[in-house]
């Protein structure tokens, strides 16, 4: 068998960067399905684990955290907050790739049986929320991670600076 031609090589370096745009893009959405299954499932003690060292994250009204210590410590505090019948379904992710680095952009749903109204928590079916995350990851030695994430609810009712996507560029 004769040695690959320059073209021959030029194909197959193409389709190895094509195969590591959608292997990345796979390991991203897995990575970040997982984060909300842990959140669903009040595992906030994992949570921490799924960003990088020097990552930041702005949550809803809480403002940024930056480090992981305090990006644990949010989580910590989330324990103690009570809620109780709530499911999420997390959809339609726009993810892009472009080498150690990606972003991507999902809408989030709660799901509550439960809800306030005239002061009274009551079980109700049917009440909803609807978030977006804008999000950057880093490929480091065990995989993606988060180095940046953005959550807001939009809907029905919209957080403060409740824009789901921010015009600015992020770090």
């Amino acid at each position: 068998m004769s040695d690959p031609t320059a073209q021959q090589l030029a194909v197959l370096l193409a389709l190895e960067a094509r195969i590591d745009i959608l292997e990345s893009r796979e390991r991203i959405e897995a990575m970040h399905a997982a984060f909300v299954r842990d959140v669903a499932d009040r595992e906030f003690d994992s949570l921490a684990a799924y960003f990088s060292t020097d990552a930041t994250i702005d949550m809803r009204t809480h403002g940024p955290k930056r480090g992981a210590a305090a990006i644990a410590a949010h989580f910590e505090h989330m324990a103690t907050v009570p809620l109780l019948g709530a499911g999420y379904i997390l959809s339609s992710p726009i993810v892009t790739v472009a080498g150690d680095h990606a972003q991507g952009r999902w809408i989030w749903h709660r799901l509550h049986s439960s809800g306030d109204f005239a002061g009274r928590s009551m079980q109700v079916w049917g009440v909803w929320e609807e978030g977006r995350y804008d999000c950057r990851y880093v490929r480091e030695d065990d995989g993606w991670k988060f180095s940046y994430m953005r959550f807001r609810i939009v809907r029905p009712d919209s957080d403060p600076d409740g824009s789901p996507f921010p015009d600015q560029e992020q770090p």
